[in-house]
């Protein structure tokens, strides 16, 4: 809707740009039409060629008064028949208060999504998105949002922390560590066929993926379940989006370099053996993942997960949006 776009502020300062160019030319042709017309009359008085040259010069004022009325015209009409407000309201947000406005609402947007999700990456777009801003009294108001958001953030993390505690207490830590028994077992992920991963509902995707990433993760350690449950639901769209045969709901296509491919995709025997190598591409590939391992020993997944831009060729929406399906269905309680 049209209201939708022009609430971007980068639009409405376009749009303001064009209404500056066309109040310009409004003034700057007729004013140029009309001084060009009186010079050429002036000389032609000079040598008594009076006649054509007026005609001339009733030309230019003709056109010099158009070129100031049809813009006003146009903007009149369209006005009239127009029973779109939104258009109306999109044109005259187009003003340096609009576009403040705009720039103020967005802001309030971000900081809200970042205390909804508690979003490490979604509050640092937000804080940058504020520090932006022109509106003092807003800025000001945000940023002690922000103050309370962070304190959010950090109580989940030292929750989170508290949680590791208690299960070091109760049954160590380390590789292997972690309770893997879940909903499927390690044959029944094996035999799960391609399309019955497909007819799962999105929670029952998750559930299955949360199976095989526990078992991978008791066995060997490295990537948080929270992770590699994420990465799966992003990558294969709740595992409907991945190549018929391949098994790879990763998107895995640089490793390993023994297996098949079809199209880009590595190829799978089945989605143990792809949960298998999830994890061992990050062992593969430590000295660009170092610090992300290095998270997930720490069992910090929100941690973990804004290392993993060069995951997708350097991308700044994917590690959010690890950390948004995270949070959103509270994947860390799979990692204990």
């Amino acid at each position: 809707m049209m209201l939708n776009i022009c609430a971007d502020p980068r639009i409405l300062s376009i749009i303001r740009l064009v209404k500056i160019i066309i109040t310009i030319i409004k003034i700057v042709v007729p004013i140029i039409l009309i001084v060009t017309g009186m010079i050429s009359f002036v000389k032609a008085t000079i040598k008594g060629e009076v006649n054509d040259t007026l005609k001339g010069l009733i030309n230019k004022v003709i056109a010099a008064i158009l070129v100031f009325l049809i813009p006003t015209f146009v903007s009149l009409l369209v006005n009239l028949v127009s029973s779109d407000s939104e258009y109306k309201a999109c044109l005259s947000d187009s003003t340096t208060e609009g576009i403040n406005a705009a720039y103020v609402a967005r802001a309030k947007q971000m900081v809200l999504d970042a205390k909804n999700t508690l979003n490490t990456g979604l509050y640092t777009a937000a804080k940058t998105e504020v520090s932006a801003l022109e509106d003092d009294a807003a800025k000001s108001s945000l940023e002690q949002e922000l103050v309370e958001v962070n304190k959010e953030i950090e109580k989940a993390k030292e929750e989170r922390k508290a949680k590791e505690e208690e299960r070091r207490r109760a049954g160590g830590s380390g590789t292997g560590s972690i309770n893997a028994d879940g909903k499927y077992t390690k044959a029944e992920i094996i035999d799960m066929s391609e399309q019955q991963v497909k007819d799962m509902t999105n929670e029952q995707f998750i559930e299955f993926m949360a199976s095989a990433a526990r078992i991978v993760y008791s066995e060997y350690g490295g990537v948080l379940p929270s992770i590699t449950i994420a990465q799966a639901c992003l990558e294969s769209g709740y595992g409907n989006s991945f190549i018929n045969t391949t098994h790879n709901v990763f998107g895995l296509i640089g490793y390993p370099g023994s297996k098949p491919k079809v199209g880009v995709l590595r190829q799978f025997d089945n989605f143990y053996e792809a949960t298998y190598y999830h994890y061992a591409y990050f062992q593969n590939y430590i000295n660009v993942y170092g610090n992300f391992l290095a998270k997930c020993e720490n069992h910090d997944a929100l941690g973990a997960a804004s290392h993993l831009g060069a995951y997708a060729n350097g991308s700044t929406t994917y590690a959010p949006s690890i950390q948004a399906l995270i949070n959103q269905y509270d994947l860390t309680k799979y990692d204990y």
